[in-house]
């Protein structure tokens, strides 16, 4: 492979990597977002007020923790794939 060509390949190759580490920055951003909409619904269905005549309201806390479980599970697998495209991608240098 010519001079030229290897200076092309490593720049396709660092473009990828540069691209694959921007997702997964915002896979992670992802997560941690998830993860604090988590907490906070957790937090609301542990401190709701109990009352023997009345039910206790947690419809609103629980649906929040469901969208941020759902949430979480998207931003694992978009950091799964991304991990996937850079193990190709790391296969196909060697």
């Amino acid at each position: 492979m010519s001079a030229r060509a290897q200076v092309w390949r490593a720049a396709a190759v660092f473009a990828a990597v540069d691209k694959i580490s921007g997702v997964f920055q915002t896979a992670l951003g992802g997560v941690r977002s998830s993860l604090e909409r988590l907490d906070t619904a957790a937090q609301k269905i542990a401190t709701a007020p109990v009352r023997r005549d009345e039910p206790t309201e947690l419809v609103d806390p629980l649906v929040e923790a469901l969208g941020a479980q759902r949430s979480l599970e998207a931003s694992a697998e978009v950091i799964r794939r991304a991990d996937d495209a850079l193990g190709t991608l790391l296969d196909a240098l060697v």
